[in-house]
């Protein structure tokens, strides 16, 4: 059964979601990378599968079309950070054990997390350097904003996530992270050697796997199985 949720962030502004069965005492909450959302098959079929292995889940937007929801073009990855967290407050008295899962930017987002108040995380094939992807964007002066378009789809961000994203070192937030996690990186993807280096980097416990024949969203037959069960093998 699922339920959808609105959670307050504060401001006037609310998070989305999608909790799927509520009764189990283990909770799995996923964050979805840049211009996803929280129905990406990942996200929608992992809630199927944790549910099948006794893990209620939550899938959320970041930002969404609602008045009321967060803009892409308005937030920055600390922004989102701190969105987490609060998301993971609202279940804290319903859940024994909270567990966090971050696609691409998604895994960026855990990692700066500064509550850290979940169990345990598990970054699923995280991006290493958001300066790669957002500055390639092009400033707009009449609308203030910056302008990208990557993978067929075009976006605009804010000046504030613009900088943020050109100066942040993801490999130094290691330091003060102290969550057991585990990165698991897809086999035929770019980012095998970036996630070998943020286990490196990782405080321990830590694992690492690699989930042969996928890239990046996990879009190959049987890969998406595979990464559910590698972080079902770190959380159980």
């Amino acid at each position: 059964m699922e339920e959808d949720i609105k959670i307050p962030l504060g401001q006037g502004k609310f998070a989305y979601g999608t909790l799927r069965t509520k009764s189990i005492s283990s909770l799995i909450i996923f964050v979805h990378g840049f211009t996803g959302h929280k129905n990406e098959h990942i996200f929608f079929n992992g809630a199927r599968f944790f549910e099948k292995h006794n893990l209620a889940s939550f899938r959320f937007d970041l930002y969404a079309e609602a008045k009321d929801a967060r803009k892409l073009n308005d937030s920055t990855l600390t922004l989102h950070a701190k969105d987490l967290d609060t998301v993971v407050d609202y279940f804290k008295k319903r859940y024994a054990k909270i567990f966090v899962a971050g696609h691409s930017f998604g895994g960026i987002t855990v990692l700066l997390s500064q509550k850290q108040a979940f169990n345990k995380a598990i970054l699923w094939d995280p991006s290493p350097n958001p300066k790669e992807i957002t500055g390639k964007a092009r400033y707009l002066k009449e609308i203030d904003k910056y302008y990208l378009n990557e993978w067929g789809v075009a976006t605009t961000i804010g000046k504030e996530m613009f900088e943020q994203n050109n100066s942040l070192n993801t490999h130094k937030l290691f330091k003060n992270f102290h969550v057991p996690i585990k990165i698991i990186a897809a086999g035929n993807g770019i980012l095998v050697d970036s996630g070998k280096k943020y286990f490196e980097n990782a405080n321990k416990p830590k694992s690492f796997a690699i989930v042969n024949n996928a890239t990046h969203c996990f879009d190959e037959d049987g890969t998406e199985e595979k990464l559910f069960q590698e972080t079902y093998d770190w959380i159980k």
